[in-house]
């Protein structure tokens, strides 16, 4: 998939553009993501498509990823757009650009939000009224 131009920004999935150095200060901006360490991202960006927006001097102000079987099911996870950058449709272009990876994105998608329906709604998702169940990692 070809990177993209949006608004002075480009929209990427290379994998040579994320890497836990650059992902990490995005993801420490989240409640969900905070904690995570540089060995767990690592594997994250391994086994997910990651996405991302930079800016004019290629730093990564917008980050996501998605998790798919690329045949029924795909999720989007981590998505983040950095403080100074918000309130400029950067998510919304990002999840827009990341929807269009014929690849990843077969079958129903699938996300988890607390705060940011409107903008999911906007590109098709919508609540379900099915019932979640959550598995917790199991510590050893």
């Amino acid at each position: 998939m070809k990177d993209q131009r949006f608004a002075g920004y480009t929209l990427s999935c290379r994998r040579w553009r994320f890497t836990p150095r650059n992902v990490m200060p995005l993801l420490k901006l989240t409640y969900w993501a905070k904690d995570r360490d540089a060995k767990t991202v690592r594997q994250c960006l391994r086994h997910s498509t990651p996405f991302g927006v930079l800016d004019g001097t290629g730093r990564l102000v917008g980050f996501m990823r998605i998790t798919s079987d690329r045949s029924t099911v795909y999720y989007l996870a981590d998505v983040v757009v950095a403080e100074e950058e918000r309130g400029k449709g950067l998510g919304l272009a990002l999840v827009r650009y990341a929807l269009s990876h014929a690849k990843v994105c077969r079958g129903k998608g699938l996300l988890l939000t607390q705060t940011a329906a409107g903008l999911y709604e906007k590109v098709g998702f919508y609540k379900s009224g099915d019932r979640l169940m959550i598995r917790d990692p199991v510590k050893k």
